[in-house]
């Protein structure tokens, strides 16, 4: 069941209201990323999950609209078009990586760097709780240039991997330790 996103007519301008939509969906603002960030910082991170979440959500919706058998779909398939989604959005390009059991959410190009982790983490994890309707926690692992890292995981295998992490091995020793059960 291959359906490949196609962006065509989802970013509309209505210039003559003054207005910006994506998929017939409520108003949409472009605003400058420096000033989102800026409030994103002195949010908190409380707050800047809720936001993130939200959008994650819509973001959900729409893929499960656009793949109506979604629990039939790829991974990769879910993820072109959640990565389109976010495409639409500027917050960067998403790709998958299998460490062997373990899903690794990577985006290229988010415009927040550092400090949008966060705020990027809550909107995979609001896009995967709506679209399929699965509770996952995107742990944040690491940053290489314009590439960010997050593990698709639970706040249990969260917590193992945090405190591994602490305990200075890298986040690739840490997905291996947890898939051979060490505690």
């Amino acid at each position: 069941m291959k359906a490949p996103f196609d962006p065509t007519h989802s970013l509309k301008f209505d210039l003559s209201r003054g207005r910006v939509s994506v998929d017939n969906a409520s108003v949409r603002l472009v605003l400058p990323v420096d000033a989102l960030k800026k409030l994103c910082e002195s949010a908190g991170d409380d707050a800047v999950h809720d936001f993130g979440f939200g959008i994650g959500t819509e973001i959900g919706r729409r893929v499960a609209n656009r793949l109506p058998a979604i629990q039939l779909a790829s991974i990769e398939d879910v993820v072109e078009h959640l990565g389109g989604e976010m495409a639409l959005m500027g917050v960067g390009s998403l790709g998958i990586e299998r460490w062997g059991r373990a899903l690794v959410f990577v985006v290229t190009g988010d415009p927040f760097g550092a400090s949008g982790e966060v705020l990027i983490a809550s909107l995979l994890q609001g896009a995967m709780q709506r679209a399929l309707s699965r509770d996952v926690f995107p742990l944040f692992l690491s940053r290489d240039g314009e590439q960010a890292r997050f593990l698709a995981t639970t706040p249990q295998a969260a917590s193992k991997i945090q405190g591994w992490m602490a305990n200075g091995a890298k986040w690739g020793e840490a997905l291996a330790q947890l898939q051979t059960g060490a505690s």
